[in-house]
């Protein structure tokens, strides 16, 4: 139960926190120097775009091989454990 109200205590002093003037004067002191909402990207050609698509793709292909070459160990493992233990049991 403590975790509970742990996580009510946080929302109600974020709450309060926003209510307050200098928190808000704050706030208004960040957005009104920078006087921009929006991120700035960087323009890029398209060729390059797509060496980084394929770089990315490539690297994401690399760690699910992985993923699936760490899994399916496992599960070998897991069975080979199963498998010698049930034949330990049918065995006594």
């Amino acid at each position: 139960m403590g975790y509970g109200q742990d996580a009510i205590n946080v929302i109600k002093n974020n709450r309060s926190l926003l209510k307050r003037k200098k928190f808000k004067e704050t706030k208004n002191l960040f957005i009104e120097t920078s006087g921009k909402t929006e991120l700035e990207f960087k323009e890029v050609s398209k060729e390059d775009l797509k060496t980084i698509k394929l770089k990315i793709r490539k690297q994401a292909k690399k760690r699910a091989l992985i993923e699936i070459v760490i899994y399916g160990s496992l599960a070998i493992i897991l069975l080979g454990l199963f498998a010698y233990f049930a034949f330990l049991v049918v065995s006594s």
